[in-house]
């Protein structure tokens, strides 16, 4: 992994909104699609969304049209290839079974963009509101990021809370101060995306080599999100560690 001296310094600011930088990417990708539906809109709608898929309904989304369901085992309600644009923010690193969403996403969407808290932001302390000692947000069953044209998915074990991460600390305080692009993992697909979800004494073992897995999710979820930035020209100030 990536090291810098040990460091202090604690988290300058917290960037739980949507980036209006990166907001405008993402508009751009949605931009003359007709349906476009945003899978858990929470408090933040996606201002493009033609239609709302949620868990529980929503007073802001009143006069909207809004789907209800289980997104851990129903289907999404649209046929196949039948949506032009899928939003699906913040979402998939909540549920217990994201796979399933994923396969849904697949079956009915042409395109879309997917968005979840970064390896980064979940391994660092104080990120969750109240800024609580543990590792990243306290309900969040996974660990998300982009690995080429994959989204790999990572259980999130308890035992991250008593994992040394050494001088990596400060790694992760830093490059998170420099401000919303490193707090959150970005994905963008046409046609159709793959997954890859680790497990434990398949692809690794909690015990013996759980934290190595994580520092490799952390060192390319850096990567990627620079690649992301410098595809969509989002500022020099948003992607550098200086």
């Amino acid at each position: 992994m990536m090291t810098l001296p040990t460091n202090s310094k604690q988290l300058e600011r917290h960037h739980w909104q949507p980036d209006p930088v990166n907001q405008r990417v993402v508009e751009n990708l949605a931009l003359d699609k007709k349906v476009i539906v945003e899978i858990g809109p929470g408090h933040c709608p996606f201002a493009f969304a033609t239609e709302f898929i949620d868990w529980q309904p929503r007073p802001h989304l009143e006069g909207k049209p809004v789907h209800h369901l289980d997104l851990n085992s129903e289907p999404l309600p649209y046929a196949d290839q039948s949506v032009d644009f899928i939003y699906c923010r913040h979402v998939l690193e909540d549920m217990y079974n994201p796979m399933w969403l994923c396969t849904e996403i697949n079956r009915v969407a042409k395109a879309g963009y997917i968005e979840t808290p970064s390896p980064i932001a979940e391994c660092c302390r104080h990120i969750d509101g109240g800024s609580p000692d543990f590792r990243g947000y306290i309900h969040h069953r996974y660990l998300v990021w982009t690995d080429g044209d994959a989204l790999s998915f990572l259980p999130k074990y308890p035992v991250i809370e008593y994992l040394d991460f050494g001088e990596d600390e400060a790694f992760l305080v830093k490059t998170l101060n420099t401000g919303p692009l490193h707090w959150n993992t970005y994905f963008a697909w046409t046609d159709q995306f793959t997954t890859r979800l680790y497990q434990h004494d398949r692809d690794f073992k909690v015990q013996v080599n759980y934290d190595a897995l994580i520092a490799e999710a952390i060192e390319t979820s850096y990567l990627e999100n620079l690649t992301w930035a410098n595809q969509y020209n989002i500022p020099m100030a948003n992607m550098s560690n200086q």
